[in-house]
């Protein structure tokens, strides 16, 4: 009796964090952010509040066919559940690497609406003017390109954002060509180069996004001590935004 009733209690409570994490995975979706990271997320959440359900597992272990969906995706959920607990964890290392005494700050650029910043990009442009505040000999590439939905490029937006917080012109430096991480990289490296700024070098962006941040950097050759210098991340997206990393992670390794 105690034995089913401990089993009870264990499917409660793991229903509960299931129902907790569904929420948190689909909110996002009012707000107009649909993406692999939610997707995911959603499944993995169903397929938990799924198994908590006694006459659910029954039923799957019934007969032979279903037993054999049942433990395919049980094994598809636990690797991953445990790929992306580590890339997890190599997200939260690497952003907390704390970056050289004025590095380069290399800002990457998000989403512009119309020609205000996003959320997303409100949050690493403050994050680099604090950094430049605090390192008063460092300068910055802010590198970002303009979407087919943007007024303005997202380097440019930067520029004037900063600009109005009082940053010097000439410690700014724009990058409008790039359009994906890979390439915010590749761009930079080569600004840096042709100016000779300093080859430590501070990524700001979201915590979330350093790790491949860094990857990619290391990939296109930057020498320099490489630290990061993170942006708030609304609590709201940070669930969505971790695990759609998850997927983006590998892609690093064919760029």
């Amino acid at each position: 009796m105690k034995k089913k009733k401990g089993k009870l209690v264990f499917r409660i409570l793991f229903a509960l964090i299931a129902l907790a994490m569904l929420a948190w995975f689909a909110v996002p979706i009012a707000y107009g952010v649909l993406n692999v990271g939610n997707m995911a997320g959603i499944g993995m959440c169903l397929w938990l509040l799924l198994l908590c359900i006694a006459p659910f597992t029954r039923a799957m272990k019934s007969n032979g066919f279903t037993l054999v969906v049942y433990r395919f995706i049980n094994c598809l959920f636990i690797l991953l559940l445990a790929y992306g607990a580590a890339c997890t964890a190599a997200m939260v290392t690497v952003s907390h690497t704390a970056p050289k005494a004025n590095a380069t700050a290399i800002v990457l650029g998000a989403k512009v609406e119309e020609k205000e910043p996003s959320a997303i990009l409100a949050g690493r442009i403050e994050a680099a003017r604090q950094y430049l505040e605090e390192n008063p000999r460092a300068k910055a590439v802010l590198t970002g390109g303009r979407g087919t939905d943007e007024q303005l490029s997202e380097a440019h937006c930067m520029y004037n954002k900063l600009m109005e917080e009082g940053v010097g012109s000439e410690r700014l430096y724009t990058e409008e060509r790039a359009t994906n991480t890979e390439e915010n990289m590749r761009y930079t490296r080569l600004i840096m180069d042709s100016v000779g700024m300093n080859k430590n070098v501070a990524i700001v962006t979201d915590g979330f996004h350093q790790f491949r941040a860094r990857l990619l950097a290391q990939k296109k050759g930057y020498s320099g001590d490489i630290g990061a210098v993170n942006a708030k991340t609304e609590l709201l997206f940070l669930p969505t935004c971790a695990v759609r990393e998850w997927f983006a992670i590998p892609t690093v390794f064919f760029e």
